[in-house]
This record gives structure tokens, sequence and C-alpha cells, in this order.
């Protein structure tokens, strides 16, 4: 069965492009939530944090937002002292803050059921970016359009 991990980018920008008031839009929120609450979309502590501005719109699924295990905090080692990913690391690094990004990956890296949802360009600056890593480490990343098109067949 296929999961997706969300980024704080895709969350910000459903809320902005498909605003929960608009009826046209509440077929989409109504499958997020689903998948929310039966475990096939879920994000990571870190993402929620990010979400400083929206925490009290996803309140009621905070619980979805979880701790990584043992395995995927190992993975975050990997990717942070990776020299491949060393731009990447470091465009985090230098941003402040909360950055999710890393934790993400770690996820999906523990499970290849696991996609990675971001609305961060695969073309802009490529090598310090979700969808650069996730190709070098053969992980499946889409942006909120191509998630909402997965989830309406």
């Amino acid at each position: 069965m296929t999961k997706y991990v969300i980024d704080a980018s895709s969350l910000n920008d459903l809320q902005d492009r498909y605003p929960n008031d608009i009826p046209l839009f509440e077929p989409i929120y109504n499958k997020v939530y689903e998948m929310f609450e039966n475990g096939e979309l879920f994000s990571v502590r870190e993402v929620y944090e990010e979400l400083k501005d929206s925490q009290e719109f996803w309140e009621e699924y905070k619980y979805c937002f979880r701790e990584l295990t043992e395995n995927e905090s190992k993975n975050v080692s990997e990717i942070l002292c990776s020299e491949e990913f060393k731009v990447f690391v470091e465009k985090g690094l230098k941003d402040g803050g909360n950055w999710a990004d890393p934790y993400l990956i770690a996820c999906a890296m523990e499970d290849s059921e696991v996609v990675v949802i971001t609305q961060e360009s695969r073309t802009n600056k490529p090598v310090s970016r979700i969808p650069f890593v996730c190709s070098k480490l053969n992980i499946r990343s889409i942006n909120l359009l191509e998630f909402i098109k997965e989830i309406n067949d």
C-alpha cells in the first residue's frame, strides 16, 4: 500500500490554493483527512513546527505529525553526513529555523512504499532540493497536484 509523507510546503499550498471553505474543494480535504486517519498520509514533528501560522488548522491531526523511529533517525544522520548531499545540508542549515527535509526523506528511506510530497521544484537549484536527494536515493517524490490526481483515481 502506498503511503505519503507530506512537507509543510504542500500543506501550506493546499490551504492557499484549495481553501477548505469552498465546497468544490471539500472532497479533497475529506480524502486528505481520511488518509491521515488511516495512516496512508503522515508527516513528521518537524513539519508541524514549520507550520507556525497554520498549526491551528491541522491541530486535530497533530498526532499524524510523528516522531522518527530509531532507524529513520539513523537515516537522517546518513543524509546529513553524506558528501553527495553537502549542498542540500548546507542550504538547510543556512536557512535556519526548523528544517524538516531530511526527516521526510528519512521516512521514505525506511519504507519503499512511502512517497514524498513537496512543492520544491525539480529544476530550480536541484542539488539543494528534496527532489534531488530523493532521486539519488531512488525515492519517489511528487508535488501536491500530482498527489491530488493520484488520490482521485
